[in-house]
C-alpha cells in the first residue's frame, strides 16, 4: 500500500512563551484546510503520518535553561486533538479517526512531533529512536537538530522500511554560508540514533529508507533579482510575470547553488519553490511585505530522499530548477507543496508538503534489513563517518552545561526586569551571554595564554 506523509515546518519567532494560551489552530488549521481543498489531491485523502517541526519554540533564555517541558506537553495534546478532529471531518464516511503520538523530541528551541493514523498504521510500526544535537559553539542548543527514526512495515507480512525525520535550525546571517554547510555535515555524522539496547546498531541519518529534513535552514538569496522585493500573488497579477520573478529567485537560492556545487544536501530533493514567495524575513502582523534589514530567502525548507529515487532527479540542472513530481508509482512523489502567508505571528511563514510513498516492491523481513539510501551523487563527496560515541557524549555534556550556564542567569535577570523577556535583549542578557561565551571559549580550548 502507498503511504501518505504530511510534513510541516515553522519557525515560530519565539512565540513559545505564549504557547499554552496561544491558539494552535492559527497555524495548523489553515495548513490542513489548504491541503484538504487542493484539487490536485484525491478528495478526502487522510495522511497516514504527520511530522510537525518547530524552531524557536521558546525564547532563547528559556530554551537554554531547558524549560520546554510544559510547553511541549500542552502542544502535544492540542495537536493530537486537532489532527484527529480534522481527519474525522474530511473522512468520506465521516467515521471516527484517531491519531496517536509516535514520538516527540526536543532540544533547545527545536521540537519534532510524529503522529500516526491508527486505522492504517496500527500494528505496522516498530519502536522509534530519537536523537538530539547541539550545533552552536561548544555544543550549545540555540542552533541544533533533533530526529526521529521510525520502522514501518509496508507489506502485509514484510516489506519493512525506515523513515527518518530531522528538524533543524542552522546558523543565521548571509556571511555564515560555509558554517551552515558544515553544520549540515555535522548532522550527517553526529545525529546518531541509538536504541536502548547497547548491542543494537547505531544509525546515521542517511542509513534509512526515506529521509525527511525539515527546518529553518537559513539559506538566503544571493541578491534581490532586479532589486525588486518578493510579493505574494494578487488576483490582479500577471501570472507570467510573477512566475518569471519567482523563477529568478529560485535561481539565486543559495541552498540550491550549494547543492549543485556538491557542498551540501547531496541526494535530497524538494518541491517547486516558485509556487510561493520566499518565507523570510517577513513583517510580523502582515500577510505581505519584507523587512529591509535582511536579504529575503527560502529559509524554511522540506527536503527528502528515498531509496527508490532514480538518478535523473539529481542531475546538476535538476538541483537548480524546480522539479516536477515523478510519474505515479516510480518513486516517492510530492503531491502538495505550499506555504501559508496568512499566518502573521512570526517573521517566517510555515511550509508544508504532502509526500506519497508508493507501495513497497521489496520483501525486507525486518527493520535492520530495510533498504537504505544510495550514496549522494557526484559532485558530492561521501557521507562523513560517524562521530565516536565518547566524543559525541563529551560534546553533549559540554553543550548542556553551557546552555544552563547561560540560560539560568538569563532567566533570573529577565525575572528581575533586566531585558526583554521575548527577545532576550538588554544589559542583563548581555552580561549572561558574555559569561556564556567566555565559558565556551574556555571549555573548547578557544582561549590561549
Amino acid at each position: 500500500m502507498s503511504l501518505n506523509i504530511f510534513l510541516t515546518t515553522w519557525n515560530t519567532g519565539l512565540q513559545g512563551s505564549k504557547a499554552q494560551s496561544q491558539d494552535l489552530t492559527s497555524w495548523l488549521l489553515p495548513v490542513l484546510h489548504k491541503t484538504a481543498t487542493d484539487p490536485e489531491l484525491p478528495s478526502g485523502q487522510i495522511p497516514d503520518i504527520y511530522a510537525i517541526a518547530v524552531q524557536e519554540l521558546l525564547p532563547v533564555h528559556l530554551a537554554l535553561a531547558g524549560l520546554s517541558g510544559p510547553v511541549l506537553l500542552a502542544l502535544t495534546d492540542r495537536i493530537q486533538s486537532l489532527l484527529t478532529s480534522h481527519a474525522t471531518s474530511i473522512s468520506p464516511e465521516k467515521t471516527k479517526e484517531r491519531y496517536h503520538l509516535v514520538s516527540r523530541v526536543s532540544h533547545g528551541g527545536n521540537a519534532l512531533w510524529v503522529f500516526a493514523r491508527e486505522r492504517t498504521t496500527n500494528g505496522r510500526l516498530g519502536k522509534p529512536m530519537t536523537a538530539t544535537l547541539g550545533l552552536f559553539y561548544g555544543g550549545m542548543g540555540n542552533k541544533g537538530a533533533v530526529g526521529v527514526r521510525l520502522p514501518v512495515q509496508r507489506g502485509e507480512k514484510a516489506g519493512w522500511e525506515t523513515l527518518t525525520f530531522v528538524c533543524t535550525h542552522l546558523e543565521a546571517h548571509d556571511h555564515n554560508l560555509p558554517r551552515r554547510n558544515a553544520q549540515y555535515q555535522s548532522i550527517l555524522s553526529s545525529l546518531i540514533f541509538r536504541a536502548s539496547d547497547p548491542l543494537a546498531t547505531p544509525y546515521q541519518p542517511y542509513e534509512t529508507s526515506h529521509l525527511f529534513l525539515l527546518g529553518d535552514l537559513n539559506y538566503r538569496l544571493v541578491r534581490l533579482p532586479s532589486g525588486v522585493y518578493p510579493r505574494e500573488a494578487q488576483q490582479e497579477d500577471d501570472d507570467l510575470q510573477l512566475e518569471k520573478e519567482r523563477f529568478e529567485m529560485v535561481e539565486l537560492d543559495t541552498l540550491r547553488i550549494e547543492q549543485r556545487e556538491g557542498r551540501a544536501f547531496g541526494g535530497l530533493r524538494e518541491g517547486d519553490l516558485s509556487r510561493f514567495a520566499p518565507t523570510y524575513k517577513r513583517i510580523v502582523g502582515q500577510v505581505d511585505g519584507y523587512s529591509r534589514k535582511r536579504i529575503p530567502g527560502y529559509t524554511d525548507r522540506i527536503l527528502f530522499a528515498s531509496h527508490s529515487d532514480p538518478p535523473h532527479l539529481f542531475s546538476p540542472q535538476a538541483t537548480l530548477s524546480p522539479q516536477p513530481p515523478p510519474s505515479s508509482g516510480e518513486t516517492t512523489a510530492i503531491r502538495h507543496f505550499s506555504s501559508t502567508p496568512e499566518l502573521t505571528l512570526s517573521d517566517h511563514k510555515p511550509v508544508h508538503a504532502v509526500i506519497e510513498l508508493p507501495p513497497a516492491t521489496h520483501s525486507a523481513p525486518a527493520p535492520h534489513l530495510a533498504p537504505v539510501l544510495a550514496p549522494p551523487p557526484s559532485p558530492h563527496g561521501p557521507i562523513p563517518p560517524p562521530t565516536p560515541y565518547e566524543v559525541l557524549l563529551a560534546w553533549k555534556v559540554m553543550g548542556t552545561v553551557l546552555d544552563r550556564l547561560v540560560g539560568w542567569p538569563w532567566c533570573l535577570l529577565v525575572v528581575l526586569g533586566w531585558g526583554d523577556s521575548r527577545a532576550g535583549l538588554g544589559v542583563g542578557a548581555f552580561v549572561a551571554m558574555v559569561w556564556g561565551v567566555w565559558w565556551t571559549g574556555l571549555w573548547s580550548g578557544g582561549w590561549s595564554a
